[in-house]
């Protein structure tokens, strides 16, 4: 055996046994002496997409295809450098190569499939599919891709299905199990998430962000067990560069701007790494009306459109145009009855990004306006590809996205001052008072609640948190509990989710010395009920770090005071900048012991209330509620980024 051969075995046994970087160096040695070798090359390139370097595996596999074209291989794997770059139709022209060349050759029929997927041609994607499993019944592989097809449609009972099928032919496929976990979580089946997300854990404990779902899981349920430990693990894993825990799910963990900002550019780079280069546009100042693109999932009954459709409804139509680009999957009567308030609506969900970009450059867009950033049903990738000259994060994500792709994020003076800047990749934006907008009026149920139709003890002093479950950590509930030990005759009234968490909930109570029946809980009610009953709270007792957001704006409106803890992050500065809009300072704590301390006194001075009470008669909060005004600040911002 030649001195060329052994070093090749030995490069592909360390190949094999996925020693990358070895392999590779001892690929790079051999083709110092064997330039014209395809077989190397190809190697090489092959490695290179194993370690996601899908540049240099082009590269390599070019050179390979260059010297040989003639192996179907080699135009199969130059199709999946080229996929994971985000260049789809030359991947899919790559893989039809390869089955020239070998008829039925099913890992190029697959890839058709994903790419097709990829670029929201879902039926050709299916087609690809039902032909592979033609060749090759029950393949798991093409059976969690089915999944993935069904899932981007919307139809999540056939994707479960084919991720259930896909289990029963490898019951080791981590990737279907997690699949599975997340249309679960995305139905608010946390029992049933959470062990599917276990069994993942149990594969591949390295499987990219599961570890973050699960631990999300976990704190929807209130499932705190060995929670400081869980966040160790999770700070170490951002610290590493590890792919643990996605942006959004992190933010109600750690207060923590600089970690969050790491973990956004870990996520950035995984999901866009492909796609580096940005074009710039140039902004087109001869036009009498700025073209403003609100996009987003969010255009139904959910807390962003309810925050800003008054925005669309006012903007001054005389200098701006305005247009509504819809990707997610909920259409509602308000989905629907908002789309008179935009000159041009468009559902974008099954669009293409290159359709949505010729679209966007048809219309002229000028600023385009992400609502969803690192959130659900997310398309950044149109802002990799810079839908409009100008483009600002706002509302959606509280964080930093760590994308060069985002130009600007509102805020105001409180919520990110100076001293925070160097958090945020994107330039920041201040309004004048809150950067949080509301709608001028909001329907409030006439409906006659009493204390004793919702369950409310008659002469107890009511604190309440009616913020989400996730949000709610140890800390936050230990200090709760304080505040019940040091005050006679109050009850905390929590929104019921899910009986889990209000098992684990009442089993904490007891664990701190608390009648776990001082724990009231707001059964689903419609939104305007909701309100309506909101105004039986005495006092609302913010989350930390993951402040109150719609939220706390819902309580404002309802005259009901919000004590807070403000602290570094986007989201924990959120209550703090409502507050400070209206004068109310006071109710901004440092600490949590400052926290205690005052939902003590309010608790147990009833003219110090009483004052605190008048502080949010309607009168003295309607700086917040004045759309008109909110929508000409916003509008100032846009024409002074212009010019």
């Amino acid at each position: 055996m030649s001195n060329n051969s052994e070093k090749l075995s030995e490069a592909l046994k360390l190949h094999k046994k996925g020693k990358l970087n070895e392999a590779i160096k001892n690929y790079n040695e051999l083709l110092k002496n064997n330039k014209k070798s395809s077989q190397i090359n190809f190697y090489l390139g092959t490695a290179y997409i194993q370690k996601q370097d899908y540049e240099k595996a082009y590269n390599y596999l070019k050179q390979a295809i260059n010297i040989d074209g003639d192996i179907p291989n080699y135009y199969n794997n130059i199709g999946i450098s080229l996929s994971r770059l985000n260049k789809d139709r030359e991947a899919i022209a790559n893989y039809k190569k390869a089955l020239d060349l070998k008829e039925n050759y099913n890992d190029a029929i697959i890839n058709i499939g994903i790419s097709y997927k990829n670029l929201k041609e879902f039926e050709k994607s299916k087609y690809f599919f039902t032909k592979s499993l033609e060749i090759l019944p029950n393949n798991p592989i093409v059976l969690n891709n089915l999944g993935n097809l069904y899932r981007e449609i919307g139809d999540l009972s056939k994707a479960t299905k084919a991720y259930e099928d896909a289990i029963r032919q490898n019951k080791d496929y981590f990737e279907a199990y997690n699949n599975k976990a997340e249309i679960f979580l995305m139905q608010k089946k946390f029992d049933e998430a959470i062990k599917e997300f276990e069994k993942v854990i149990n594969i591949n404990p390295e499987s990219d962000y599961s570890y973050g779902k699960f631990i999300h899981t976990k704190m929807n349920l209130c499932d705190w067990k060995d929670f400081d430990k869980n966040l160790r693990k999770i700070k170490d894993g951002i610290n590493n560069n590890k792919k643990i825990i996605e942006p959004f799910p992190m933010l109600s963990l750690i207060d923590d701007p600089k970690i969050q900002k790491k973990n956004s550019f870990i996520y950035k780079s995984f999901k866009f790494e492909k796609e580096k280069i940005t074009k710039n546009k140039t902004l087109q100042h001869e036009r009498k009306k700025i073209k403003v693109g609100y996009f987003g999932a969010e255009f139904y009954h959910h807390p962003v459109l309810l925050m800003t459709r008054d925005i669309f409804k006012y903007h001054n139509r005389s200098k701006f145009e305005v247009y509504g680009f819809f990707h997610g999957p909920v259409k509602d009567h308000l989905h629907f009855e908002i789309q008179k308030n935009f000159d041009g609506f468009y559902d974008i969900c099954h669009m293409t990004t290159e359709k949505i970009l010729e679209l966007c450059d048809k219309i002229g867009i000028d600023i385009a306006i992400n609502f969803t950033g690192y959130t659900a049903d997310s398309r950044n990738e149109i802002y990799v590809n810079r839908v409009a000259p100008i483009q600002i994060s706002f509302l959606g994500f509280s964080s930093t996205m760590s994308a060069e792709f985002m130009d600007y994020i509102v805020a105001d003076k409180f919520l990110i001052p100076e001293d925070h800047f160097e958090n945020y990749s994107e330039k920041v934006i201040h309004l004048p008072n809150s950067f949080y907008p509301s709608p001028d009026v909001i329907k409030i149920s006439t409906k006659n609640f009493t204390k004793k139709s919702l369950n409310l003890p008659e002469d107890s002093f009511i604190f309440g948190s009616f913020n989400n479950n996730y949000k709610i950590t140890p800390k936050i509930f230990k200090a709760w509990m304080e505040i019940l030990n040091n005050t006679k005759q109050s009850i905390i009234w929590l929104l019921s989710t899910n009986k889990t968490a209000i098992k684990n909930l009442k089993r904490e109570t007891k664990a701190h010395g608390v009648d776990p029946k001082r724990l009231i809980f707001a059964e689903k009610l419609d939104n305007s009920e909701h309100l309506k009953r909101f105004g039986f709270m005495d006092l609302f007792l913010d989350t930390f770090p993951y402040n109150a957001h719609s939220t706390a704006v819902e309580a404002i409106r309802c005259e009901v005071p919000i004590l807070t803890i403000s602290g570094k992050s986007f989201v924990s500065r959120v209550a703090g900048s409502l507050l400070s809009s209206i004068d109310a300072k006071n109710l901004i704590c440092k600490d949590y012991s400052e926290y205690i301390n005052k939902a003590v006194l309010y608790r147990n001075n009833k003219s110090e209330f009483l004052k605190l009470k008048d502080k949010f008669k309607k009168k003295n909060t309607e700086i917040l509620f004045n759309s008109k005004n909110y929508t000409m600040s916003l509008e100032k911002v846009y024409m002074d980024l212009l010019e």
